[in-house]
């Protein structure tokens, strides 16, 4: 697969475009506890330079083709609002993790709601997944309605590990497949 590096994207208000190292002081000023809390590997305080090394390490899974991470951008500001990235798992190349998270201040304006189509079409057409998935807490419903949002369904509980928190903790898991997006997308 190519590089990723140069993925762009519109929507009626946003923008996508890859992670660039120019969005590492607001992705530290957006990354606060009442985000982090819900996060495996976002540690509060989250400094400009975690932010720089996580974009470095997102653009270099990008540039090989196993990572999609996303700026999203409000087109009429121009200002960075969240991250969604789309990985490939290693043991598993055909299936897909979804990642997301919108600042506080761009929050419940619909903004994961208007993307899903953009994702979940770059997800199965670029990487040639059979399934996308996607985790959280189980106490963090606003991430189930967002999931259950995307077509994806409740698959699994398991438990997974949080860097972020040095410790497991049990989540649950939603999924959709190719088939599924296909004919939620030709029924839309």
């Amino acid at each position: 697969m190519s590089s990723l590096t140069n993925f762009s994207a519109q929507t009626e208000r946003l923008y996508l475009r890859c992670v660039e190292d120019q969005d590492a002081e607001t992705i530290a000023s957006l990354m606060v506890p009442e985000i982090a809390c819900w996060l495996a590997s976002w540690k509060v305080p989250f400094t400009v330079e975690m932010a720089r090394e996580r974009i470095t390490r997102s653009r270099r899974e990008a540039a090989v083709g196993d990572a999609l991470p996303l700026a999203i951008i409000e087109r009429e500001t121009d200002r960075f609002v969240g991250w969604v990235s789309l990985y490939r798992y290693q043991d598993n190349p055909r299936r897909g993790m979804l990642g997301y998270w919108i600042g506080m201040p761009a929050q419940r304006r619909g903004y994961l709601s208007e993307i899903k189509l953009t994702i979940l079409q770059a997800g199965f057409d670029l990487f040639g997944f059979d399934s996308i998935e996607a985790g959280a807490q189980l106490a963090n419903e606003a991430s189930f309605g967002v999931m259950t949002s995307w077509g994806m369904k409740p698959f699994e509980e398991r438990m997974a590990y949080s860097s972020a928190r040095d410790r497991k903790e049990r989540c649950r898991y939603y999924q959709i497949t190719r088939e599924e997006f296909r004919l939620s997308h030709e029924n839309a």
